[in-house]
């Protein structure tokens, strides 16, 4: 099971409209049941990092992150989307 961290400003606006999109991509790549999501304000998000595989924020990643760190800032302008899905779901294999 590998464990997603979403971050944004105040872990509800933006980081929920990125983990529905997130969702979605791996979903529709067969890893339904494979995962699971924790969002979260970006100043809690190295303390939700310390067991999860990746993070993926609309912020800069803060210091003291130490999985790997996706920028969710596509998942909402749609620009370098899929250079960022491709990240996520290598993250999957």
């Amino acid at each position: 099971m590998k464990k997603f961290v979403l971050a944004c400003g105040a872990g509800i606006a933006t980081s929920s409209a990125v983990a529905k999109r997130v969702s979605t991509l791996l979903d529709e790549h067969g890893y339904e049941g494979q995962y699971e999501i924790v969002q979260c304000p970006i100043s809690e998000a190295a303390e939700h990092c310390a067991d999860a595989d990746v993070l993926v924020a609309t912020t800069v990643a803060p210091a003291g992150v130490t999985c790997a760190y996706v920028s969710g800032v596509p998942f909402l302008t749609g620009m370098g989307k899929a250079d960022a899905e491709k990240q996520i779901l290598a993250l999957m294999a």
